[in-house]
């Protein structure tokens, strides 16, 4: 059911694939972010998600007073890989990706809640929403949009020209078979909700003919920014994406010439899953730290962000979260997409390993030059990440007739 309510009690559903809490990887913090903005906006809103053996819902890891404004409702379904399940995906030229994010249970349930309330609108965010969408569709006649977090068949595409053999094969059928269901789905809906700039050109460029809005995370700046540390560097992310792995391994690789070059220099590793994949190293200067539970504490006081990674989407939001702490980044320009860095010299680009120490050596023997790094991070964040200007940028959006 909807109908039109006024801007002050207009009522969103928003649909999510995995919990906002804890906030364990950058889709979650994203998703988070996108409520906090909906709230900001005095948005009503219904907050449903699914939940996973990976990803399980625990109430108890969100704030009580987010509790009480979003009343969140969750739906536990097995994503596990099937060999049986994946066969019949592969037969029938569906997505498995996408596929095992179903159940006609939970789509039942959803229905109902539909029917049952009355929305303005709804936020299915990311791909592992859509296939409930045409469910959906036939009993909702208002607004529906997909906020996307990337575009995801080009992270598949990544994976398929690392693989070999019969895993080569197999991943590019799941690729072909994702890329065909993300393209289509994305044709259904009334707007997509992009995430960056990247990915909208991304989007144009594989033909999508739907309205396209450009909707940033929003992130706060800090108030004064910490002394940056001259003889640090570091990583953060989960252990169990592959271009994390990727990047880390370089890092470990290089530390040995860098320590030639720096001596006191110190490489900090973080994230889920990091100490079951490197092991510290005192002798090169390497330190696994696991999962940290504050990501902005852990950032505050272990240097640089350096990420040599070759394969992404969409935007990283730990780059954010580092900007808005006035902290220098050295990334690929893969690494750096979403970030409009050209016109404010706001992070730094690397693509082979001299460009990557040189910049490393430049910003730990130069503290005017992380200054200038820093100050320019969070002046980038400050205008294209404000939470008033992309709160009324969703209003706009659910506006009727728009």
């Amino acid at each position: 059911m909807e109908k039109t309510h006024s801007l002050e009690t207009m009522k969103l559903l928003l649909f999510t694939s995995k919990p906002i809490y804890p906030s364990v990887d950058g889709g979650c913090f994203a998703s988070e972010k996108f409520i906090s903005c909906l709230l900001n906006a005095k948005i009503d809103v219904q907050y449903v998600t699914l939940s996973t053996n990976k990803h399980p819902f625990d109430l108890s890891k969100f704030p009580e007073s987010l509790v009480k404004k979003i009343k969140p409702i969750h739906y536990f379904i097995n994503t596990d890989v099937r060999a049986i399940s994946a066969l019949r995906s592969l037969l029938n030229s569906n997505s498995y990706n996408t596929d095992r994010f179903y159940s006609s249970g939970i789509e039942a349930s959803l229905i109902e809640l539909i029917k049952k309330e009355s929305f303005d609108g709804i936020v299915l965010d990311s791909l592992y929403t859509l296939p409930y969408l045409t469910a959906i569709r036939s009993v909702f006649k208002g607004k529906i949009t997909v906020r996307t977090h990337n575009v995801e068949h080009k992270l598949w595409e990544h994976y398929t020209t690392e693989a070999k053999g019969l895993k080569k094969w197999y991943l590019n059928r799941l690729t072909s078979d994702l890329k065909r269901f993300e393209l289509k789905k994305l044709s259904e809906v009334d707007a997509i909700l992009s995430i960056s700039n990247d990915d909208t050109a991304e989007f144009k460029k594989c033909g999508l003919k739907t309205n396209i809005v450009h909707i940033p995370v929003n992130i706060e700046t800090v108030a004064k920014v910490s002394p940056i540390s001259s003889n640090r560097m570091y990583h953060l992310g989960m252990m169990d994406w592959e271009p994390n792995r990727q990047a880390v391994n370089q890092l470990v690789d290089w530390m040995p010439e860098l320590r030639k070059r720096i001596p006191t220099l110190e490489l900090h590793i973080a994230g889920s899953k990091s100490k079951e994949f490197i092991q510290k190293d005192e002798e090169n200067g390497i330190s696994v730290h696991g999962f940290v539970d504050s990501v902005n504490d852990f950032a505050r006081n272990h240097g640089l962000l350096v990420s040599p990674i070759r394969a992404a989407s969409g935007i990283r939001i730990k780059f954010l979260e580092a900007m808005a702490l006035g902290i220098p980044i050295v990334t690929t320009s893969l690494g750096a997409l979403g970030i409009e860095h050209e016109s404010c010299s706001c992070l730094c680009i690397a693509e082979t390993k001299e460009e990557f120490f040189h910049h490393i050596e430049e910003l730990t023997t130069n503290s005017s030059k992380r200054e200038e790094i820093g100050r320019n991070a969070l002046n980038y964040i400050d205008k294209n990440h404000n939470i008033d200007t992309i709160s009324q940028r969703i209003v706009e959006i659910f506006k009727p007739n728009t």
